[in-house]
């Protein structure tokens, strides 16, 4: 479940490129995808992008004793660096399962007649988390992928996770330096294991920000993905 709509163009101009973007833990695409639409600033060299907001499955949830929204179940919050290494309690196993029904969302796209080069996956939190997941385990290559407040999964064992596709892939971070839930520790630890592994980070702390995004990130995240799709609308 969830929407899709286009952005740069109408709806009916042939889309050129797409932006996936996962909304984290207990909500569903309806506020993120106001606010991608409201805040991204994507350049008119973009051209017609098709914004896609997917929701998890409903689901049990460890941390919280219950069921709701959740792209992989997590066994505590908050969360830091030094908190149940290497996964931190999640479920690896389930992020697998999201990431696959990202891959088919990202292969419907294809069948439309985007380029898998020309689509970007992010999202917030656990949705971040999912968006790097998803990025690296597809078999083609991607544009890049844009995590806000996010956990890497599988920063123990990326050379036998990442496809030779996804090598050198550019990815955004942005965290909140005042994140009490998934603490900047997580940022710290997961960028530095991706930047060993070659791929080309680009990280961002926002001082003062909690477990939320702020128009900084926006307008730094807006220029990383017109930096990745601009100059390939025609």
């Amino acid at each position: 479940m969830g929407e899709a709509s286009g952005a740069g163009g109408s709806d009916a101009k042939k889309f050129t490129s797409a932006l996936i973007w996962m909304h984290g833990l207990g909500d569903t695409e309806a506020g993120w995808s106001g606010m991608i639409r409201a805040d991204l600033d994507l350049s008119a060299s973009v051209g017609a992008c098709k914004l896609v907001f997917p929701r998890a499955p409903t689901q049990h949830v460890t941390c919280n004793n219950s069921r709701t929204t959740s792209w992989f179940d997590m066994a505590e919050l908050p969360l830091g660096a030094q908190d149940l290494p290497p996964l931190h309690g999640c479920s690896m196993e389930q992020g697998q399962e999201s990431a696959k029904t990202l891959h088919k969302i990202i292969d419907n796209l294809r069948e439309e007649g985007i380029p898998s080069e020309r689509i970007v996956v992010g999202g917030f939190s656990q949705g971040g988390a999912t968006a790097m997941l998803t990025c690296l385990t597809y078999p083609h290559r991607l544009a890049g992928c844009v995590c806000y407040s996010g956990i890497l999964l599988g920063a123990d064992r990326l050379e036998s996770l990442a496809t030779p596709a996804a090598k050198g892939l550019p990815i955004f971070w942005g965290h909140g330096g005042s994140d009490n839930v998934l603490e900047p520790s997580l940022q710290q630890l997961g960028v530095s294991a991706l930047k060993a592994a070659g791929f080309r980070v680009t990280a961002k702390t926002y001082e003062g920000v909690t477990h939320s995004s702020s128009r900084q990130e926006m307008k730094d995240a807006s220029e990383f993905v017109n930096g990745l799709l601009s100059g390939g609308s025609s």
